[in-house]
């Protein structure tokens, strides 16, 4: 896992994203959601999405199947969201603050750029 210190912070309402090196073929960083808060809907049409979770639990929602599905990972649980562009919601209905580390497989720059760009 790449070192949180060593990435950038961008708050959101939510919490905060942490942006670490990203390229064409991966992205990493990690995603901190206060408690009683969510994401909404979205996928990442070329990449494979990684998580783990570093600390507490969050809930996802992963529309993988019609009806979607609803997965908790606790603390040292993972979760790879496939194929690319498969729907998805990261939810932390919990009383503790989520820290998840993101692994992305494909080029997700722009996505990057512009979480980057919302801290300027």
């Amino acid at each position: 896992m790449f070192e949180k210190n060593k990435c950038q912070k961008v708050e959101i309402p939510q919490g905060a994203f942490y942006l670490g090196p990203s390229d064409e073929e991966r992205s990493v960083g990690y995603l901190e959601l206060k408690p009683e808060t969510s994401l909404t809907l979205h996928n990442r049409p070329s990449g494979i999405e990684r998580l783990t979770q570093v600390e507490g639990k969050c809930s996802m929602v992963v529309y993988d199947m019609e009806e979607g599905r609803l997965a908790t990972l606790n603390k040292g649980d993972t979760l790879e969201i496939t194929p690319p562009g498969t729907w998805h919601i990261h939810v932390n209905p919990f009383d503790d603050v989520s820290l998840a580390y993101w692994d992305f497989e494909g080029d997700i720059t722009h996505i990057i750029e512009k979480i980057g760009k919302s801290a300027e």
